[in-house]
C-alpha cells in the first residue's frame, strides 16, 4: 500500500508529486499529515478534490457553513489540539462476541479528551489535527485500554471527520453567546 502526503495548504503529494490522477484511486492509500496540518487545511483539500465530497452528504452542508465564516481565524481556548483515532472494541460478553471498528474526532486539553458536539465548527478550524493511536476496548472496560500504532487511509480521513462534524451543526450565527 502506498502513502500519500497531506499538506497544510490541502494538497496531496504522492511520491513527492502533487496529485494529478482522480483522488478516487487513492482512497485506500496510507495518508500522512504535515505536522501544521489542521481542521482548515482538510476543508482545503476537500475544495481542491472535489471528488471527496461523494464520501459524505454532510460535506456539503460543513463547507458551506466554513466558507461564511472562515476569516474567523479563531482557536477555541478549550482545546489544545484535534486528535482523529481509531477504536477497535469487543462486545456481548457474556453472550455472543462482537468486534465493532469505528474513528473519533475529539478535542484535547491538559491530555484528556473532549467530545467536540457542543462547539461551532467555525472555532475548531485552525486547531492542528493530528493521528492517533488505535485504542483497543475489550468487553466495555474503558479503564484498561490498549493502545497500538496504526495507519489511517484517506477514505477512513475523509468519512470519519465528515460523520463526526455531522453533530456539530450549530453555525456561528445561532451562537447565543460568544
Amino acid at each position: 500500500m502506498e502513502k500519500i502526503f497531506l499538506h497544510k495548504n490541502g494538497v496531496i503529494k504522492k511520491k513527492g508529486k502533487k496529485l494529478t490522477i482522480s483522488v478516487l484511486k487513492i482512497l485506500g492509500n496510507y495518508i500522512e499529515i504535515d505536522e501544521s496540518f489542521t481542521l482548515s487545511s482538510f476543508f482545503m483539500m476537500v475544495n481542491q478534490y472535489p471528488d471527496l465530497k461523494n464520501i459524505s452528504e454532510i460535506l456539503e452542508a460543513l463547507l458551506e457553513i466554513i466558507s461564511k465564516n472562515c476569516s474567523s481565524g479563531f482557536k477555541n481556548k478549550e482545546l489544545e489540539s484535534l486528535l482523529f483515532y481509531k477504536t477497535i472494541e469487543i462486545e456481548g460478553f457474556p453472550g455472543s462476541p462482537r468486534l465493532n471498528f469505528y474513528t473519533t474526532l475529539k478535542g484535547v486539553s491538559n491530555k484528556k479528551m473532549i467530545d467536540l458536539k457542543f462547539f461551532h465548527l467555525e472555532d475548531l478550524l485552525n486547531h492542528k489535527l493530528k493521528l492517533g493511536k488505535l485504542k483497543h476496548v475489550v468487553f466495555g472496560d474503558k479503564e484498561d485500554v490498549f493502545q497500538y500504532e496504526t495507519f489511517y487511509t484517506l477514505f477512513e480521513l475523509v468519512e470519519g471527520i465528515a460523520w463526526e462534524l455531522s453533530f456539530n451543526f450549530n453555525p456561528l450565527e445561532c451562537s447565543i453567546r460568544r
